[in-house]
């Protein structure tokens, strides 16, 4: 049953008793609601309220629903349950239950509906925005739950703070390119944002329905338990478009993207425990039982002695989850950048390294912190180097291990490779094409990654270009379709678009024991991204090949004489990436 309440002409502050039925409110003079006590699961539907400015709610358990999305910022406060909008043909809501919890439950007190994007939202759990014009969003407030609803104009939206967020929904983005949440973050939902193609953030899960637009142009970063299936496919046939989601070197040295992220000690006492840190740091427990933020303990250690070092060490101790594992990364990663003491880091990084290969894959993780409990059984042998994570995740832990190894003396023995021929060691050459390999593929990734940011001191640049000059001359590398598909597009971004390096990388695809068409596709990617004469050459020797079409070859040869312009001037297509694939679709292969 839904009862009407019409509200007196002029009368600005309306007092409802109890709201025991479904209310059905006009009041266009209305400026405030006030609801004394609640039955539960009752809801105050704002039918006509242009004026309205603010319900109070006393008592737990209602549902506002408004009848069209508010044309000025309404504020809701007090515990409710679930905030609807009914806006032309969209619906939207937002429910403190509106995530699958890894975090207790608790109330939802206040939210804000508005189009303002300098909205102030301290004191309030909950913010639903509509975007009006604006290119850049940028949400400071530490809320728990956000719904935003784009229009055409939004570009981006970066999100900073520190608590944990339980929902992060975009209901619609239909320009919305880039999303930065430097937080933490159980659920985060995208939908209709068709042109995606950064996402960074440390969640649980990360929804997007339906798919971008465009294959193969969204790059995922930060740190996600489940990501849509569909992309780890994508990643795992090395089709990872741009670098934009990828940690920069600027980010691993400051951890300042890792916002409200804590080392919390597992248990009272014991290894790494409330006890032994509040003895080391001279903390109160009562403190420490919130954790000490990351950018504070990697600080604690460098103005410390060797006993703030050993307190981590001791904290790791424990079973750590994949989450804190990462954070021990990142914090190992930060020090050795800042000149810590190399030999402390890698004694570390092996132990990390060593529980990573040795837990069981299938353990359900969450970036809220806690003790995971118990002890588990090794289902790995322990004696891989390749890092270990569920399926269908994002963990870059070969990255910041590459960025670890960069401030070392080490050899490149340290990431699977043979130190004096360049090749991958026989362990790593279990599958039957390289590319297909975890170790290979995620060294792929890593040093490009890594190569397209900088920031470090000489002698790791130094270094990581050495690395990326061995990727782009190891003749098991750069005579391997597969991996020479991603290192030819990113050539650009690799610092190493040397004439030496393109043509070490053209003998290579012309001598691998591939199809002529595989060999053509990959070097007009080639003649694409540097013009390069002795590509056109190559492809010139190519063009006469009997197992091109004619077809194929008079393209070949139209790209041979005219390189690049070939492409400008619409004679022939511009190559689509993934070359093969796109290749194989065009020509029926």
């Amino acid at each position: 049953m839904t009862t009407i309440y019409k509200a007196i002409p002029e009368e600005t502050e309306i007092n409802i008793t109890y709201l025991n039925e479904s209310l059905r409110f006009i009041g266009n003079d209305a400026e405030i609601i006030n609801i004394d006590d609640v039955q539960y699961g009752h809801t105050l539907i704002i039918d006509e309220a242009s004026s309205l400015k603010e319900i109070n709610i006393k008592k737990p358990g209602a549902t506002i629903s408004f009848s069209s999305f508010p044309k000025q910022t309404v504020r809701i406060k007090g515990a409710f349950e679930e905030v609807r909008i009914q806006d032309k043909k969209d619906h939207y809501a937002l429910h403190r239950f509106g995530s699958n919890p890894t975090l207790p439950l608790d109330t939802l007190w206040g939210a804000i509906v508005t189009n303002d994007h300098e909205v102030d939202c301290a004191g309030i759990d909950a913010l639903i925005m509509k975007t009006q014009g604006i290119s850049d969003l940028e949400v400071k407030d530490d809320l728990s739950h956000i719904s935003i609803i784009g229009d055409k104009s939004l570009n981006s939206i970066k999100v900073t703070g520190k608590r944990i967020i339980r929902s992060f929904t975009v209901h619609q983005g239909p320009a919305l390119q880039s999303l930065n949440i430097q937080r933490r973050v159980l659920t985060c939902s995208l939908k209709r944002c068709p042109f995606i193609d950064t996402i960074i953030g440390f969640g649980d899960r990360l929804d997007l329905q339906p798919k971008p637009r465009k294959k193969n142009t969204l790059s995922i970063g930060g740190f996600w338990h489940q990501v849509p299936e569909w992309y780890d496919l994508q990643v795992a046939l090395l089709q990872i478009p741009h670098f934009k989601a990828h940690l920069t070197a600027e980010e691993i040295i400051s951890c300042a993207d890792m916002g409200g992220v804590s080392i919390i000690p597992y248990s009272y006492d014991g290894q790494g425990g409330l006890v032994r840190f509040s003895n080391t740091l001279g903390m109160d427990i009562d403190e420490l039982s919130f954790g000490i933020p990351i950018t504070d303990f990697i600080q604690l250690i460098q103005d410390g002695d060797e006993a703030e070092f050993n307190l981590l060490r001791s904290w790791c101790s424990n079973n750590l989850s994949w989450f804190d594992q990462y954070k021990v990364m990142r914090i190992l990663a930060s020090l050795i950048s800042n000149g810590y003491d190399s030999g402390a880091i890698i004694r570390l990084r092996n132990h990390i390294s060593e529980m990573n290969t040795s837990m069981p894959k299938l353990i359900i993780g969450s970036v809220n912190d806690g003790n995971q409990g118990g002890k588990w059984n090794p289902l790995f042998s322990g004696d891989s180097n390749e890092w270990e994570t569920p399926n269908n995740s994002v963990m870059p832990f070969g990255r910041v291990d590459l960025e670890i190894w960069l401030h070392t003396e080490l050899g490149i023995e340290f990431l699977g490779m043979d130190h004096q021929t360049h090749n991958f060691q026989n362990r790593y050459m279990r599958r039957r094409h390289l590319g297909e390999n975890g170790v290979v593929r995620n060294l792929l990734v890593a040093t490009l990654s890594a190569a397209n940011t900088v920031g470090r001191n000489s002698a790791a640049e130094r270094k990581l270009t050495e690395l990326a000059e061995s990727l782009y001359t190891n003749p098991l590398i750069n005579s391997d379709p597969f991996c020479c598909e991603f290192t030819v597009y990113h050539l650009t971004v690799s610092r190493v678009a040397t004439k030496p390096i393109i043509r070490a990388l053209i003998d290579g695809i012309m001598g691998m024991a591939a199809a002529a068409w595989k060999r053509a596709a990959l070097i007009i990617g080639i003649v694409d991204t540097t013009n390069s004469p002795r590509a056109r050459m190559a492809l010139k020797r190519l063009a006469s090949d009997k197992e091109l079409s004619f077809e194929e070859s008079t393209l070949i040869s139209a790209i041979s004489v005219s390189g690049r312009r070939a492409f400008d001037t619409g004679k022939v297509a511009k190559p689509t990436w993934p070359y093969l694939k796109s290749w194989q679709t065009q020509y029926s292969k």
